[in-house]
């Protein structure tokens, strides 16, 4: 589990950083904190959610349905972001671009995390298939 913590380490970094520069750019006051919580506070629950929905769907031994869990689970984030983005817009209550922001930046984690935990759960299967077929 060496290249996985380096990847997630990465990956959050990365993100952090891109979060950082476009936050800089556009500068921080009270909309723009109110918009990346709203932003963070629903895509961290989402990311706990599709995690759980991931493992239950690799139980089965279709990847294919794993991967449909991944992507559908995109669709659904996008949908999401649409409508929070629009919500902050047309009430003010908040800064819809911060929204953006924030949420993009938990969806990218979650789907690294995602690709991630579906890449070894197919190379434990092979290494599995392999020993299986060796003994």
């Amino acid at each position: 589990m060496t290249w996985q913590l380096y990847a997630v380490t990465a990956l959050i970094l990365i993100v952090l950083a891109t979060v950082g520069a476009v936050v800089w750019m556009l500068g921080l006051d009270g909309q723009m904190a109110v918009g990346l919580g709203a932003g963070f506070g629903l895509s961290i629950p989402l990311m706990v959610f599709s995690h759980f929905n991931m493992k239950r769907a690799m139980r089965s031994k279709s990847q294919t349905a794993t991967l449909g869990h991944i992507y559908g689970g995109f669709g659904l984030r996008l949908v999401i972001l649409l409508i929070g983005f629009f919500a902050l817009a047309f009430t003010g209550f908040g800064s819809p671009a911060g929204f953006a922001v924030a949420f993009m930046a938990g969806v990218l984690m979650s789907l690294g995390w995602q690709m991630m935990t579906f890449v070894n759960e197919t190379v434990r299967r092979r290494v599995q298939a392999v020993q299986a077929t060796a003994n």
